[in-house]
């Protein structure tokens, strides 16, 4: 056990080391660490290390994922602080997949942007006027499939169609000046029959029909607009997580309590979980056995909108306590 005791501790030194070396010796910047939530914090607890270079046109930023020894992102800023993003910024999954890519003008999106899923897969195209989309919104679906296509005109009045990820319609309607909801607004359920019609003014629902997958009218219209939800609760899901969660053997954190794990997913319209990755990666073993936990998830109660049933994005933070002798 000896000789693995100190792994991840080399292991971090070592990523530390090559993102030092890969900056310009007589390049003059500024370096912050930052953990999971993007928090500052000390170097040994770190997740995110960030270089900050002062340029002729304003401070120039590059993030790390440091154990991937990856580039999280890279852009210029306005301010020494870094809040306010000024040109072109390109962000990048925890895999080194691009995530997105565009341009900001002081602080507002300005122009194309465009956005890839963590499997490589185009999400989505947006052009930006001072912050807001104009013209046409397209994104997609992780498998591909078209997700939604939403026109703006320059007031912000259009419309939008939106699908399934199995090619179902899931939506269509239009939108009045500030892109308020008006008129009659179509919902689908997942197998192409209607969910619910309705009727909008300047975003206020006055009206609705509700039908059931069948495609019979509901009498009863209460909301049925919920979050997925876990049999039992969030107290039961902390808890089947703790279950399902080992320390590796072999493995010591050295200077720490516990590791935490970061997994996104998804969960669709059928309850199960989808698309687990790991956004915030501690060492691979410990990886594996917080995305293998998520994935063995019992069922979930899937989330609800316009009387259908809908896939819902989740991230958990996977916590691990420092093994004990």
């Amino acid at each position: 056990m000896s000789s693995s005791m100190n792994l991840l501790r080399k292991a971090l030194c070592l990523a530390l080391l090559f993102l030092t070396i890969s900056i310009s010796s007589s390049a003059q910047y500024t370096k912050k660490y930052y953990n999971y939530k993007w928090e500052e914090c000390a170097p040994n607890v770190a997740r995110y290390l960030s270089l900050t270079t002062k340029t002729d046109s304003g401070y120039y930023r590059k993030d790390y994922y440091i154990r991937e020894r990856k580039l999280q992102m890279i852009g210029t800023f306005s301010d020494s602080q870094c809040k306010i993003p000024n040109g072109y910024f390109t962000y990048y999954h925890s895999n080194g997949i691009l995530q997105s890519v565009g341009r900001y003008k002081q602080k507002r999106k300005e122009g194309i942007w465009v956005g890839f899923h963590d499997n490589g897969l185009m999400s989505d195209s947006t052009n930006y006027s001072n912050g807001k989309p104009i013209g046409t919104r397209l994104t997609w679906h992780p498998n591909g499939y078209l997700r939604d296509s939403l026109s703006l005109q320059e007031d912000r009045s259009g419309a939008m169609v939106s699908w399934f990820d199995n090619g179902v319609p899931s939506a269509a309607g239009r939108c009045s000046a500030g892109m308020k909801q008006n008129g009659k607004w179509k919902y689908y359920h997942k197998n192409g029959n209607l969910s619910s019609v309705e009727i909008y003014k300047d975003s206020k629902l006055v009206d609705k029909q509700y039908f059931n997958e069948s495609g019979e009218l509901m009498k009863d219209t209460t909301n049925t607009d919920r979050r997925a939800e876990f049999k039992g609760g969030i107290e039961a899901w902390l808890k089947y997580i703790s279950h399902e969660i080992y320390f590796p053997a072999n493995y010591k954190i050295i200077n720490a309590d516990m590791a935490i794990v970061v997994v996104n997913f998804t969960i669709n319209e059928d309850g199960d979980i989808e698309n687990v990755f790991t956004s915030s990666s501690f060492e691979k073993k410990f990886d594996r056995i917080a995305e293998r936990a998520i994935k063995k998830s019992p069922k979930w109660a899937p989330a609800m909108a316009h009387n259908r049933r809908i896939k819902q994005k989740m991230n958990q933070a996977v916590r691990f306590q420092n093994y004990k002798e």
